[in-house]
């Protein structure tokens, strides 16, 4: 190959690229000014919230009570999970996930200590983990 075809070749991939890239920008363009026209900047959930509606119906959930309270759970194999556990292990759980107390108001309510909410509360994660393992078949 003669210097001069070596130096054509260059000069046309040179051409080549620099023509890509401006197609490219050009496109981003058309692209970001077409978003603009048919997408508005209000936030994604008011538009589903004020556009679309989830029915909830009282067979969709079920509800534990710990105390006088009451939890909803909308899974049934979590709720399953739950009942199987015993009455203490499952207040904890309640307590904590559901209403955000800390250690110190769960152990309070229960008149145990501190160290007995973190026992129970690790022995129900052990249960439940346990019961997820076994295919959730038992009540």
């Amino acid at each position: 190959m003669s210097p001069s075809d070596e130096k054509r070749i260059v000069a046309m991939v040179d051409s080549f690229t620099k023509t890509v890239a401006r197609n490219f920008s050009r496109n981003l363009k058309r692209a970001k000014a077409n978003a603009e026209k048919h997408y508005s900047d209000e936030p994604v959930d008011y538009l589903l919230e004020t556009l679309s509606h989830d029915d909830r119906y009282p067979s969709d959930h079920f509800v534990l009570y710990a105390d006088e309270l009451s939890c909803v759970v909308y899974s049934e194999t979590l709720y399953k999970a739950l009942c199987s556990l015993p009455e203490k292990q499952r207040k904890v759980l309640l307590f904590d996930f559901w209403y955000a107390w800390t250690d110190g108001e769960i152990a309070d309510r229960m008149e145990v200590t501190t160290r007995t909410v973190y026992n129970l509360r690790q022995r129900a994660f052990k249960a439940i983990r346990e019961f997820y393992e076994q295919g959730s078949s038992e009540p």
